[in-house]
């Protein structure tokens, strides 16, 4: 049928949509969490989600957005899902009977796509209205896209959430509460992203970025839950030019495969280099030049130069006693050495899953690999730490807690700790 757009948030043009086109419905769900009102220190939350409609060749046919606000029990995901059933709502009442549903979430695909099912009733609930709109649907199948792809419907989304906050910029104008340290500050000296929206004093940003930095991890977004990367453009105007210099090497360390990582061995050097680029401006010599202080090295045993003797007769005549103090050390304080890297790892808190500078991932306990998005050791081994359940913790008596399946409220931080919930990491941050 003929359709004019309802809403008057997009497009008012006449469109016609075809029985036998298969449309594509894009759909997101945003949730900014602030605390908005210093003077009673609530906790606002405010959500807003954006669908948008597109013919086969992406051309943007409709779209709406809506801003959602309450308490903490507002949920990233049950927002997303409400999009979704408004999306399919909208595009059943305008004559649309084949629809694709472009998603970017894992967890909610499974659950739209018949896989998993939440074990929370409201979840459950907003699941079974998806489903009875997509049995109305002659065809309507699920798609698993990139967060790109769903660029129309991000737009919307934030944009609902920008309109709705700017219900609240008065009484925000005399001060912004930041969420970590609990301190009003200026709204001017608030640190925020355009991708995600949300905010933290440029104290605490600062913090946060150079322990990350210091522990070769690229930080992220302080935001709960959120996992958005930082980055040093968005970050260099609060960043004294150490910490900018520290994200640069980081920036160039983390472009060269562990493997192929070679450091001067001069104590008052210690360049980065790349193994592959020194090779192809030398010799088939052992012997390579630092690209910054000019020494010569020896690329096969790390150590200075010595065209005189093997490499084995080098060791023999200079042994490094460190080394064995190092392995003495590691072993009395139950270190763990990186496979990967060799980087020596201490864990002085939390569960036993372990990401490495280099980005590997392993079980601290047992050594053994740890896959991606799994929330126990593959080997099976007990896991301990501040941030994981026991038996008299887990209410359900489920040892195979899963995060994903169950949507509970843990929260993990950047270096693998599980919290019970986000209040409960907040509450262990030191006060600035």
């Amino acid at each position: 049928g003929d359709i004019t757009n309802p809403k008057g948030e997009g497009s008012s043009k006449l469109v016609q949509f075809a029985d036998n086109v298969v449309y594509r419905l894009y759909f997101k769900g945003l949730v900014s969490d602030e605390v908005a009102a210093a003077e009673s220190g609530e906790r606002t939350v405010t959500a807003g989600f954006g669908v948008a409609i597109c013919d086969v060749a992406d051309n943007l046919l409709y779209e709406m957005k809506e801003s959602l606000s309450g308490g903490g029990e507002v949920k990233r995901r049950g927002v997303e899902i409400r999009a979704l059933i408004h999306g399919l709502s909208e595009a059943f009442n305008m004559g649309i009977r084949h629809v694709r549903i472009h998603c970017d979430d894992y967890p909610i695909f499974q659950f739209i796509n018949g896989g998993d099912k939440p074990k929370q009733n409201d979840m459950r609930q907003l699941v079974n209205e998806v489903c009875r709109l997509k049995e109305k649907m002659n065809s309507c199948e699920p798609l698993m896209v990139a967060r790109n792809d769903v660029k129309f419907a991000f737009k919307l989304a934030r944009e609902a959430i920008v309109s709705q906050s700017s219900s609240l910029d008065l009484k925000a104008a005399q001060g912004t509460t930041c969420a970590i340290c609990l301190e009003e500050t200026d709204a001017g000296r608030m640190f925020s992203t355009e991708q995600c929206l949300h905010r933290h004093c440029f104290s605490c940003v600062k913090q946060y970025v150079e322990v990350k930095l210091l522990s070769g991890i690229v930080p992220t977004c302080l935001g709960e839950g959120c996992k958005l990367e930082l980055t040093l453009e968005s970050c260099s105007k609060i960043l004294t030019p150490r910490v900018t210099e520290m994200w640069k090497r980081k920036m160039k360390e983390d472009s060269i495969p562990a493997a192929e990582r070679i450091y001067c061995p001069y104590p008052n050097c210690a360049m980065l280099m790349s193994k592959s680029d020194l090779s192809s401006h030398a010799d088939q010599s052992k012997v390579q030049e630092c690209v910054k202080c000019r020494g010569h090295f020896c690329i096969d045993c790390k150590v200075p130069s010595h065209t005189d003797m093997s490499c084995d007769e080098y060791k023999k005549l200079h042994p490094d006693p460190l080394v064995d103090e190092l392995k003495s050390l590691a072993n009395d304080n139950k270190w763990r050495q990186c496979v990967k890297c060799r980087h020596m790892i201490e864990l002085s808190h939390g569960c036993n899953h372990m990401t490495c500078r280099c980005g590997y991932e392993f079980c601290y306990k047992c050594g053994v690999e740890w896959k991606k998005n799994q929330n126990s050791c593959p080997s099976g081994c007990q896991r301990t730490g501040h941030g994981d359940y026991d038996d008299e913790d887990d209410a359900d008596g489920d040892s195979e807690h899963s995060c994903e399946e169950d949507m509970c409220e843990c929260y993990y931080d950047d270096d693998g700790v599980r919290w019970r919930d986000w209040e409960d990491f907040v509450d262990h941050q030191p006060r600035v």
